[in-house]
This record gives C-alpha cells, structure tokens and sequence, in this order.
C-alpha cells in the first residue's frame, strides 16, 4: 500500500464517522429539547423523565463510541503511515498522542459534561 492509498483509506474512514458524528449532534440536540419539556412541564411523569434519562445516556454512550472510532482511524493509519517511513506519517503521530484528539480524554470529559447537563435539566424542578 503506498502513503497516497493509505491517505485516501484514513479520509475515507473519517467521512464515514463525520456522518455518524452529525448524526449524533442531531440527537444529542433532540435530547436537550426532550429535557427542556421535561423541566417546563410540573406535571411531568416519572416515567417521562426515565425514558429522557436513558435516551440522553445511550446518545452519550454512542456519540463517545463514534469519537473512539475515529481515535482508532487515526491511530490504526498513523502507526502504519509511520512504518513506511512517510513523513506525513510523522506529522500525525504528533497529533495523535495529544489529549485533545479525536477518542481523547479531553472529549470524554466534554461529552460527560453535556450528558450531566441534559440530565441536571431533566431531574431539577423549575422554581
């Protein structure tokens, strides 16, 4: 496999995780408008706010699933990038041990932030 192919695979891999990603984006903004009707109603049910509650936790557990995977795209093409010897190869693994890359710690404390907000917004009583 030459540098060119393995480019063009690791662009391929990441167009299909953006699709995913939007999607995800898509979700996670439903799930902040399902907990917003959830704190304006007084009368919302307990069982309103369960399915609110695991449909925020299943978008936060696939949304940082789909940021691991493009981790993995990342890491998977540079590492061979790097044993060919590319010099583009070098210039990513510079990018991929950083914390705030793709699948990194620094994403998952992000989308542990968002997720603790959607579920503050659905457990707390509108004064």
């Amino acid at each position: 496999m030459s540098e060119y192919e393995a480019l063009n695979l690791m662009y391929m891999g990441f167009t299909f995780n953006a699709i995913y990603t939007l999607g995800f984006i898509l979700f996670t903004w439903l799930g902040f408008r399902m907990a917003r009707n959830i704190y304006e109603d007084s009368k919302a049910t307990m069982l309103g706010k369960g399915f609110t509650t695991v449909f925020c936790l299943f978008v936060a557990f696939f949304f940082v699933q789909s940021n691991m995977i493009g981790g993995g795209i990342l890491q998977s093409y540079t590492s061979i990038l790097v044993e060919m010897g590319s010099a583009s190869g070098e210039r990513l693994s510079a990018y991929a041990n950083s914390p705030t890359i793709l699948g990194g710690p620094v994403q998952m404390i992000f989308q542990l932030f968002i997720l603790a907000f959607q579920l503050a917004i659905v457990w707390t009583k509108k004064k």
